[in-house]
C-alpha cells in the first residue's frame, strides 16, 4: 500500500522531431493575436461550395526555423548508486498565495506537504493514507474510516487525530468564508445546511468516535466519495497552527504540516525549501530527502533549466519552438493529459440548434489534430467527455465518428440555415490570459465560420456577467473549460448534466434514461459496474451533442538526464504534479549528476 511508484524515463506522449516540424506555427498566431484586441470574426459571403476531396479548411504549414540551443549537462555515462541524500529542483512559473488547501484549493501551495485520509495513484486508484482502513455500510451511506495508530504524524510531533479532519471539513464550509471547493462536500450529511449558515457546524455528519475513528454519513451512496476524499481539496489544517497564526500559519517557521514534507524555509519571488517529515507515517514512500521548488524568471522561464540549476522545469507556450526544434531537447521533453477537458456547450431549446443534425455538424466542423498543431502539442483532440486515466473515460470508435472531421457534410447540413440568411450565432466565452487556450477558442471560432458558412459572434465576458450567463443560460454556445474536481465520471456526468448539477445550470438539457443509469453508479461500490454505467451516460450525452468535448490540454515539462524515475500511469503517460494526484515527488530517484 505504501509502495513508491515506479517508472524509468520512457517514451508516454512524447514527440519526434518530424512530428514538431509537421505541426503548424501557431506561436506566430499567438503573437499576434496577444497584441491585438479580441477580434469578432467578419460576416463571409456564402462560399462555393467544395469538392468532397477538398475540406472547407486546412492545416496551416509553416516551418519551424531551427534555433541555437545553449548547453545543457550531459547524463552520466556509468551508472552510481543513489546518493545518500538525494534533492530534487523543481522549476515553476507561477508564485503560491500560500500552503493552505482546506481554505482554497487553487491557493497554488505545494500539497506535498499534508496528507489525507487516502491518497490517489498516477492512475487514480485509491490507496490508504492516514486512514489504514474504511468500512462501508450496505446502502453506501456510512463510512467509518480508522486512522493509523501512530505517536505523532504532524511535524510538530503531535499525532493525526480524527477529530482534526471534522474540524478541517467544518472550516471548509464556514459559511463567512465557504472555501471554493466546499461544495464537494455537500453529499455528507447536513454540510449544504451548514455552508449556507442554516445549520452549526456540529451538525455536519462527519464525527470523530474517537481520537482513531472517523464517521461519515453521507445524504446518498456515492461510490465516488473515496476518490473526492483523495483530491487536495480535503487535505487537513492544523487547528492550533490556523488559531494562533491566522491566514499566515502556512508560512516558514509556522506551518505545522502532516504529509510526507515539512516546510523549512520560502522566500517569496524566489522560491521554498521542503525536507522530509520525520513523522510521517509512510517515510519510505519518497526517495527525496531535499525538495527545492524555484519560481522562474519571468523574462526568460527556462533558463535556470539550461544551466542545470533545476532537475524538472515545465515549458510556457512561448518555449516550443526552441524545445521541440532540437533534438537534445526533445529526448528530455516530457508531456502530460491534464484531468480537464474543453468543450462547447450548446443550448439545445432555441433554433437553430434546437435540431440534433445542426448539433452535430458543430462537432464535425472542427478539425482538432489542427488544433493540437497549432499550439505544438500543448492540447491533444478530445472525443470523450471523460479524460484519460480518469474512471469513466471511454476510448472507442463509436465516440470518434460522433466527432470526425468531415467540412464538407456539415457545411451541407447548414445549407438550409445560410439560405434564411441566419443571425450570427453567438459564442460566449470568458476573458483568459493562457495563451493557448486564446489560441484554440479563436480558432475554433474561425473554423465554425468557414466550415459552416455563417457568422460568429463571440462574446467575451468576464466576472459576474460570465457566472450570470452559465446559471441563466444566456448563450446559444458556450467555450466550457472544465478542470474535473475529482477524478471519476461523475464530476462530468452528474455535475455538469444530471438534474442535480452543480454547474451549468443554465443548460437547458436533461435525459430520463441518463439519470437512471447515474442512480445506479451512484449506488455501486464496485468500479467495474459503475464504470459500465458511466459508459451508458458518455454515448446518451454525446448522441445529444449538448456537450461537445474539443480538446484535453496537455502539460509540457524539460527533465535533466540524471532524473532516473517519475511517477507513471500504467500506461507509461507522465503523471505531474497537480491537484487531484498530488504525491509527484514520491515517484522521483535522482541520480549523481556528471562529473
Amino acid at each position: 500500500m505504501g509502495s513508491t511508484p515506479t517508472g524509468t524515463r520512457s517514451a508516454g506522449l512524447r514527440l519526434t522531431r518530424r512530428q514538431i516540424i509537421a505541426l503548424g506555427s501557431g506561436l506566430l498566431l499567438v503573437a499576434c493575436r496577444r497584441n491585438a484586441a479580441t477580434p469578432t470574426p467578419p460576416a463571409t459571403p456564402t462560399p462555393t461550395i467544395p469538392p468532397p476531396e477538398t475540406p472547407p479548411m486546412t492545416p496551416p504549414t509553416v516551418r519551424v526555423s531551427p534555433t541555437v540551443i545553449r548547453p545543457t549537462p550531459t547524463a552520466t555515462s556509468t551508472p552510481t548508486p543513489p546518493p545518500r541524500t538525494q534533492i530534487f529542483r523543481r522549476l515553476r512559473q507561477d508564485e503560491p498565495r500560500n500552503h493552505d488547501f482546506n481554505r482554497d484549493l487553487y491557493c497554488g501551495g505545494e500539497p506535498e506537504l499534508f496528507a489525507g485520509l487516502v491518497r490517489l495513484s498516477p492512475d487514480y486508484d485509491v490507496r490508504p493514507d492516514w486512514a489504514e482502513r474504511w468500512d462501508v455500510s450496505a446502502d453506501g451511506t456510512r463510512w467509518v474510516f480508522t486512522l493509523r495508530q501512530t505517536p505523532a504524524g504532524w511535524s510538530n510531533g503531535e499525532p493525526v487525530r480524527a477529530a482534526d479532519f471534522v474540524w478541517s471539513w467544518q472550516r471548509m464550509l464556514d459559511p463567512t468564508q465557504p472555501a471554493p471547493q466546499a461544495w464537494l462536500l455537500d453529499i455528507v450529511g447536513n454540510a449544504r445546511a451548514v455552508r449556507r449558515g442554516e445549520a452549526e457546524p456540529s451538525a455536519l455528519a462527519a464525527r470523530a468516535l474517537d481520537e482513531r475513528t472517523l464517521e461519515v454519513e453521507l445524504e446518498r451512496p456515492a461510490g465516488y466519495f473515496p476518490l473526492i476524499l483523495g483530491t487536495a481539496g480535503l487535505l487537513p489544517a492544523y487547528r492550533p497552527a490556523v488559531e494562533q497564526w491566522g491566514d499566515r500559519w502556512t508560512e516558514a517557521g509556522h506551518c505545522v504540516s502532516n504529509g510526507p514534507f515539512r516546510l523549512v524555509s520560502w522566500e517569496p519571488g524566489s522560491g521554498y525549501v521542503l525536507a522530509r517529515n520525520p513523522h510521517y507515517w509512510n517515510r519510505a514512500l519518497t526517495m527525496v530527502d531535499d525538495y527545492r521548488v524555484a519560481i522562474a524568471p519571468a523574462d526568460d522561464p527556462l533558463l535556470p533549466f539550461f544551466r542545470g540549476q533545476v532537475d524538472f522545469a515545465p515549458v510556457p507556450l512561448a518555449q516550443l519552438p526552441e524545445v521541440t526544434s532540437q533534438d537534445v531537447l526533445l529526448e528530455q521533453l516530457e508531456r502530460s493529459v491534464l484531468p480537464e477537458v474543453w468543450s462547447l456547450v450548446v443550448q439545445p431549446d432555441t433554433p437553430p440548434l434546437d435540431r440534433v443534425e445542426l448539433r452535430s455538424a458543430l462537432s464535425q466542423a472542427i478539425d482538432r489534430e489542427r488544433l493540437r498543431d497549432l499550439v505544438y502539442g500543448a492540447v491533444e483532440p478530445a472525443f470523450s467527455l471523460v479524460p484519460p486515466k480518469v474512471p469513466g473515460f471511454v476510448a472507442d470508435e463509436q465516440l470518434a465518428t460522433f466527432h470526425r472531421f468531415t467540412p464538407l457534410e456539415a457545411y451541407l447540413r447548414w445549407e438550409p440555415v445560410r439560405n434564411q440568411q441566419p443571425s450570427p450565432l453567438r459564442l460566449t466565452a470568458p476573458a483568459t490570459n493562457d495563451p493557448v487556450e486564446e489560441t484554440v477558442l479563436l480558432d475554433v471560432a474561425e473554423q465554425l465560420r468557414a466550415n459552416l458558412g455563417v457568422e460568429i459572434e463571440l462574446e467575451r465576458l468576464d466576472g459576474l456577467d460570465w457566472d450570470r450567463a452559465v446559471a441563466n443560460g444566456t448563450f446559444q454556445l458556450l467555450w466550457w473549460r472544465w478542470p474535473l474536481p475529482f477524478p471519476d465520471g461523475a464530476a462530468v456526468y452528474e455535475w455538469l448534466l444530471s438534474q442535480e448539477r452543480q454547474t451549468l445550470q443554465g443548460l437547458r438539457w436533461w435525459h430520463e434514461e441518463l439519470e437512471r443509469f447515474l442512480a445506479l453508479a451512484r449506488n455501486e461500490t464496485e468500479t467495474t459496474r459503475r464504470l459500465g454505467a458511466y459508459r451508458q451516460c458518455e454515448i446518451l450525452a454525446q448522441q445529444a451533442y449538448v456537450l461537445i468535448p474539443v480538446v484535453y490540454p496537455v502539460a509540457t515539462y524539460l527533465v535533466q538526464p540524471w532524473v532516473a524515475s517519475l511517477p507513471r500511469a500504467r500506461d507509461g503517460m507522465l503523471a505531474g504534479p497537480g491537484l487531484l494526484f498530488n504525491r509527484f515527488v514520491s515517484g522521483v530517484v535522482v541520480r549523481p549528476r556528471a562529473g
